[in-house]
């Protein structure tokens, strides 16, 4: 079975839409999807679909592969079950699974990270002139450390421990990537012989044991983070495979080398510590937990910046618990890479705004947003169409109550505007926005504008008012805002009724401004 997403719209379960592929391993394919019913952006595993052996249709053979792949699909979902109790910082959340109808395969609903891999980082990195700072290396192998006590606590053992399944996420905190193949201990451990063609783990970073095929346990997840940490402090494995010697070959064989001796500012007990993660016998290996105790101390080290923004690996560290840097309306998290980079066309554009409003109209706001963040984005040398689609954003934002994103977008769009039937309505926009997040004098200032272009039956025109009057004396001006209020009451009163709750509530606002100090 093909892994190539159908051209018509993929739907698990009726809920979950399965978007753009953002990752595939041995044991099955990622995607980015949403989550129809939460609206929420999420990543979605699908197992790959086994391929039995060439034997006749019941044949000892045949039968065999049945009875294993049955079991590796059980074992599969007791795995995510066991990965879903962990609710650790460190792993990605699980938020369902279940079974595709149509091909029986598994498919995994997890929380859609974003980031950096540590595969990535150290490949962007010129080692031989400026290599990452030590620090950050012992940052990152410090928190996958602290994960890995609380999996191999539950009995647990990743088995792919390895840069690209190591993510430095926002905030810095690293996350550990696919236990797609992670194994309980006790549960066939040994692997069998009717997995055939399954090859776990990945040989570069494949621990002595798990290359003979010998029983895995938490001391081979150590041994794979001493290789990892050897590469992020070097730039290198600490063994290469040649023509004449295998991954397998140096695993089982070859003294670990030593870090210092391709880096001569690796402390002499970090150099120590990795030689014993990556000693020949499980047993002579520290565990996780002394692996973490031992570096925490040059984790929380400050030294020279390491990767740029809020993902450096130190900032749990060094500001546990500190709000994540965020610039005033940028989006929450980068969404996956599209596909489509051309600039937009007009015709484009008009579906998107097309599909947005069906989206929008099923409450599927976080889709909407972030198909109007990416046409905004390809409409860039186009800027009339960019302006439209950026008031499309900020309208389709509005109704999705984010509002710290509405103010940002209309600061930056509103003096760009020449007129047009939007202009009063977003100024009310802009005003709302601004006054629930507390920015009350550009609340003031926008819903003042608006009630320069607004005609007075404008449904909008008594919300506006009535705001302005309530916040109008916090800025000092008591006069005006009651004003606005009693000039709002005759409405309220013929509307609603003297008695009513609306008026009952104006009065006493009107009650509180006259005897305020202002007046």
């Amino acid at each position: 079975m093909s892994d190539v997403i159908p051209a018509e719209e993929w739907v698990f379960a009726d809920r979950y839409r399965v978007d753009a592929p953002i990752g595939s391993g041995g044991m099955g394919a990622v995607w980015s999807g949403y989550d129809r019913h939460l609206d929420r952006r999420v990543a979605i595993k699908l197992m790959r679909s086994t391929s039995g052996p060439a034997a006749t249709f019941g044949s000892a053979e045949s039968a065999a592969f049945n009875e294993a792949a049955a079991a590796d699909r059980e074992r599969f979902l007791r795995e995510i079950r066991t990965t879903a109790r962990l609710e650790l910082p460190g792993i990605p959340a699980v938020y369902d699974f279940g079974v595709e109808e149509s091909t029986g395969r598994i498919y995994l609903v997890m929380q859609l990270v974003y980031g950096q891999t540590l595969e990535e980082l150290i490949a962007s990195r010129n080692y031989g002139a400026d290599p990452w700072p030590i620090t950050w290396a012992v940052a990152i192998t410090a928190q996958v450390a602290a994960t890995l006590v609380d999996v191999h606590r539950v009995d647990v053992v990743h088995r792919d421990i390895k840069p690209s399944n190591l993510m430095v996420s926002d905030g810095g905190v690293v996350k550990v990537l696919d236990f797609g193949v992670a194994i309980l201990r006790g549960a066939s451990a040994l692997p069998r012989l009717t997995q055939v063609g399954l090859t776990v783990g990945s040989p570069p970073y494949m621990p002595p044991e798990q290359a003979l095929g010998n029983p895995v346990g938490p001391a081979s997840d150590v041994y794979a983070l001493g290789c990892v940490l050897y590469e992020a402090l070097t730039g290198r494995v600490p063994f290469v495979e040649t023509n004449s010697r295998s991954y397998q070959d140096h695993h089982v064989n070859t003294p670990a080398p030593s870090a210092r001796a391709l880096r001569a500012d690796v402390p002499a007990d970090l150099d120590n510590l990795i030689a014993r993660m990556l000693a020949k016998r499980p047993a002579e290996r520290p565990s996780a937990e002394d692996i973490y105790e031992t570096l925490l101390p040059i984790a929380a080290q400050p030294g020279p910046a390491g990767p740029g923004g809020n993902r450096d690996p130190r900032r749990p560290f060094l500001r546990p618990l500190a709000p994540a840097p965020r610039q005033r309306g940028a989006a929450p998290a980068p969404k996956p890479t599209s596909a489509t980079s051309a600039p937009l066309s007009v015709d484009e554009a008009i579906d998107i705004q097309q599909r947005v409003g069906d989206l929008v109209q099923d409450s599927q706001f976080q889709q909407a947003i972030d198909l109007l963040d990416e046409a905004v984005g390809r409409a860039a040398a186009e800027p009339a169409l960019k302006l439209e689609m950026q008031v499309a954003l900020a309208s389709t934002l509005w109704f999705a109550d984010e509002f710290s994103r509405v103010a940002a977008v209309l600061d930056e769009i509103l003096p760009k505007l020449d007129g047009g039937d939007d202009m009063a309505v977003l100024y009310y926009y802009s005003g709302v926005s601004n006054a629930e997040i507390g920015n009350i004098d550009e609340a003031v200032k926008q819903l003042t504008e608006f009630l320069a272009l607004a005609e007075p039956y404008d449904p909008l025109h008594r919300d506006a008012t009535y705001r302005l009057g309530m916040m109008l004396p916090a800025v000092g001006r008591a006069t005006e805002g009651l004003r606005h209020l009693e000039a709002l009451r005759p409405i309220l009163v013929a509307e609603y009724g003297p008695e009513s709750v609306h008026v009952r509530t104006l009065d006493g606002r009107i009650a509180q401004i006259r005897r305020g100090p202002d007046l």
